[in-house]
């Protein structure tokens, strides 16, 4: 059993919110990483319903022993539209999965998803730089994702989306910001997609569809899903089964840990990494 921090008049809490929360898999170790460093703090999840996200963000403000707030599915882009300024990488996603709470009360909201899924591959041995990368689902996270790959150098970045509005509009970021990037909205006959991510619910119940064809992806070199429940969706046991390496949602969740932990100002150098998003933010124009 994870260790659970000591609860006192003392300790600050960060809500994980989201709608449903069962599937979440951080509280344990953030928690268990608190214990450790004996730091005064603790994560738990908090199911919001949708309409009340704004006013629960409203009332952290107010809350001084709030050190800020972890964002799950469906609430990234209401807390993006609810905090009162951003970095550039939630900007670029539209969408927040980490918030940190100022001493004066005001709401810095960031987007860690892609830089997490990047270092997650690389952890797996997984290089981005010149492969191909198909990415399903557009959302917050797929968003962040597909922004964090181009920056890590992939070649090419296929975008499955069921918006065409969504992909359209996503492709044309792409090819404005990174102009020597092959970006597509749906995979041509030829290439070889060498990174396939779902970053779309798909698989989240067991009679969803898989969210891309395995038999155009027997060449990729890792199939990687941001679904954290259940811990193996039946994508990616099919893709295991067939030869294929996986990564599981919890490892893109374990990846962005330390980075949150230090963005909250609740590790061992927290003073200085909170400065250092205050001075990286960018503001709402």
């Amino acid at each position: 059993m994870q260790p659970v921090p000591e609860i006192t008049g003392r300790t600050v809490f960060i809500p994980l919110i989201g709608h449903p929360v069962e599937q979440v898999k951080s509280p344990g170790p953030v928690n268990a990483w608190f214990s450790e460093n004996h730091a005064e703090a603790v994560l738990l999840p908090v199911d919001i319903l949708p309409e009340k996200v704004s006013a629960f963000l409203d009332a952290i403000r107010g809350t001084p022993n709030c050190a800020g707030v972890s964002v799950t599915m469906p609430h990234k882009q209401a807390a993006f539209a609810s905090v009162d300024e951003l970095t550039d990488r939630a900007r670029r996603a539209e969408a927040v999965n980490i918030i940190r709470r100022r001493p004066d009360g005001t709401l810095l909201g960031d987007m860690a998803d892609g830089d997490a899924m990047v270092t997650a591959l690389a952890k797996n041995g997984v290089s981005v730089r010149g492969k191909c990368a198909l990415v399903v689902g557009a959302g917050g996270a797929g968003t962040a994702i597909i922004h964090a790959l181009a920056e890590a150098g992939a070649a090419t970045i296929v975008v499955i989306e069921r918006d065409p509005a969504k992909s359209a509009r996503l492709i044309g970021q792409l090819s404005d910001a990174y102009p020597l990037l092959q970006a597509y909205d749906f995979l041509p006959e030829g290439v070889e997609v060498g990174i396939a991510i779902n970053a779309s619910p798909a698989g989240m119940d067991p009679a969803d569809p898989h969210p891309f064809p395995l038999e155009r992806l027997m060449h990729a070199e890792i199939i990687a899903d941001a679904v954290t429940k259940p811990a193996v969706t039946p994508w990616l046991e099919e893709a295991r089964r067939r030869g294929i390496a996986i990564q599981a949602g919890a490892e893109m969740t374990l990846a962005q840990l330390p980075a949150q932990i230090a963005f909250w100002g609740l590790d061992r150098a927290g003073g200085e990494a909170g400065a250092e998003a205050d001075r990286d933010e960018g503001k709402r124009e």
